[in-house]
């Protein structure tokens, strides 16, 4: 049997005892981009039209991502962080959620002391173009270090990290630009986010 029928017939026999929970240890961590993607599908559909509770654990975040509703973090056996996928991506507090999550980029080397914000396009303002619409605006050139965007329950949001000008003025301004339009933002140690 290949890795995918493998793991929809250790799927079909652990629902043989009709469960109220199924538990899914790294279910796709061997499969490939196809098979992985029909193995969630089929979770997703066992979890709608079966009410099982499925508990995944993986350490891949497009897997939670795609179809859980509820997340905990771990590190060293002890849970550091939980709660929606949703508000735990967009807003990790945890260093080891922060770096599970956050984009990494090699391209962040040298900023020289200059200030970083992280912003996060939640929903519609992950389709608008609110960097462009800044730099017009604030007349005022930002550097874009990492930018991504997601898809969490159905719904895109964004995240990108910024390289801010060096004077107070012009930070000001953008801060207060993305205040206006109510992007959520956080300045960043960019040194930290290699």
């Amino acid at each position: 049997l290949s890795g995918g029928q493998q793991q929809r017939v250790a799927i079909a026999r652990a629902l043989a005892s009709d469960p109220r929970v199924l538990l899914c240890d790294e279910a796709t961590s061997a499969l490939d981009p196809n098979t992985t993607r029909s193995i969630l599908e089929l979770l997703q559909s066992i979890n709608r039209t079966l009410g099982v509770t499925i508990i995944v654990i993986t350490h891949e975040m497009r897997v939670i991502e795609q179809i859980c509703s509820r997340v905990a973090v771990m590190d060293s056996s002890q849970v550091v962080e939980t709660g929606p996928v949703r508000d735990v991506f967009l807003s990790p507090k945890s260093s080891t959620a922060k770096d599970l999550i956050l984009p990494k980029s090699g391209t962040v080397e040298s900023m020289n002391g200059r200030r970083g914000l992280r912003l996060i396009f939640d929903g519609q303002s992950a389709f608008e173009p609110i960097i462009s619409n800044l730099t017009l605006e604030c007349n005022t050139p930002v550097n874009i270090l990492i930018a991504n965007t997601k898809s969490i329950e159905g719904r895109a949001y964004g995240q990108m990290i910024l390289q801010l000008p060096g004077d107070s003025a012009s930070v000001a301004m953008i801060t207060d630009y993305l205040d206006k339009r109510h992007v959520h933002w956080e300045e960043v140690d960019i040194n930290a986010e290699q």
